[in-house]
């Protein structure tokens, strides 16, 4: 950009439409911030649309709060702290841009459990905070929040949280995927053989057929081999 080719841009205005946040957020969200990007304004509704939507986990459109103490559920406690270790590792590297997509990705989660619980919101906001320091100020206080979300203790990941406790398996037959069966993370290969050959759907596949052998890759797949 420059003077005198008439191209600047002026935040204000961009300030005055979309918020001091939209603005910042959308520059980090550009690209890495070491390298040059050129300026394009396409983008900046995405951004937009994702602080109203964080906002609507607080409040309907008729601006009734929605905010609940219930506990938090192990789904939301999973979306969470995967944030939280996403974003503390993306400052450490200043990889903002993928931070702002990780937001994104946990505001959807949360919006599609209908999570409205200061549990998880209260945490969520200290770490969007450094990114989006307005909105986030005001949602801080909103909860009822003594003093700066600024000042708040950075939270910390529990990887308890991050550990998956069921493995979704895809059931195929001669290499062709045929359907998927859940399982436990820790269930040993004999089980969850022993029960893909009971499920009913197999039969379908067996029925008249010889098995050959019966292939389990862990946390992936099995593979029945029939003729």
């Amino acid at each position: 950009m420059s003077k005198s080719m008439f191209n600047v841009v002026n935040p204000d205005m961009i300030v005055d439409k979309y918020g001091a946040d939209t603005l910042r957020m959308y520059e980090m969200f550009l690209g890495p911030v070491e390298q040059s990007k050129p300026w394009d304004t396409n983008g900046i509704d995405g951004v937009h649309r994702f602080i109203k939507k964080f906002w609507s986990l607080f409040y309907d459109r008729n601006d009734n709060y929605l905010v609940t103490d219930e506990p938090a559920t192990k789904e939301e406690l999973k979306s969470l702290h995967k944030l939280i270790k996403k974003v503390t590792g993306d400052i450490e590297q200043f990889s903002y841009n993928t931070s702002i997509s990780a937001f994104m990705i946990c505001v959807n989660e949360l919006f599609g459990m209908k999570c409205s619980k200061k549990e998880i919101l209260n945490q969520f906001i200290i770490v969007l905070a450094p990114f989006a320091p307005h909105v986030c100020e005001e949602l801080w206080e909103t909860l009822g929040n003594a003093g700066s979300v600024c000042d708040a203790k950075w939270p910390v990941c529990n990887e308890e949280y991050l550990v998956e406790n069921t493995v979704n398996y895809t059931v195929s037959f001669n290499g062709k995927a045929r359907f998927n069966m859940e399982f436990p993370a820790d269930a040993a290969s004999d089980a969850i053989q022993t029960a893909v050959l009971a499920d009913e759907r197999s039969e379908k596949w067996m029925e008249g057929k010889s098995i050959v052998k019966v292939i389990v890759v862990p946390k992936k797949i099995v593979n029945i081999v029939v003729k």
